[in-house]
C-alpha cells in the first residue's frame, strides 16, 4: 500500500510522502480560511448569495494554487510542487 502511494506521488521515501501530505492538507485549510475571510468581506457589498458562492469557489481555486507553493517552501518541497503545478496547468489547458 505504501509503495503504491510512493509511486503515485512520485517520491522515493515515506518522509517525503508525509511532507507532501502535510503541505496538501495545510494548503487546503489555509485556502478555505482565506476564502472565508474574503467572502465575509464581500458580503458587506454583495447581497446575491449565488454570486457569493461562485466567488467563493473561484477564490478557493485561485488561493489554493498560490498557497500550496508558499506552504511548500518551509517544508523543502518547492521543486515537487512547482512540477505539480506545471502538470496541473497543462491539464487545465487541455480542457479549453
Amino acid at each position: 500500500m505504501i509503495s503504491q502511494l510512493l509511486k503515485l506521488f512520485g517520491v522515493n521515501n515515506i518522509t517525503k510522502l508525509a511532507l507532501v501530505f502535510l503541505v496538501f492538507s495545510l494548503s487546503g485549510v489555509i485556502a478555505l480560511y482565506a476564502s472565508d475571510i474574503l467572502t465575509t468581506f464581500l458580503l458587506k457589498f454583495i447581497d446575491n448569495s449565488i454570486l457569493i458562492l461562485i466567488l467563493r469557489v473561484v477564490s478557493i481555486f485561485i488561493l489554493y494554487q498560490v498557497i500550496i507553493i508558499i506552504t511548500a517552501i518551509p517544508f523543502g518541497q518547492f521543486s515537487y510542487f512547482i512540477s505539480y503545478q506545471r502538470r496541473f496547468i497543462k491539464k487545465i489547458k487541455l480542457l479549453f
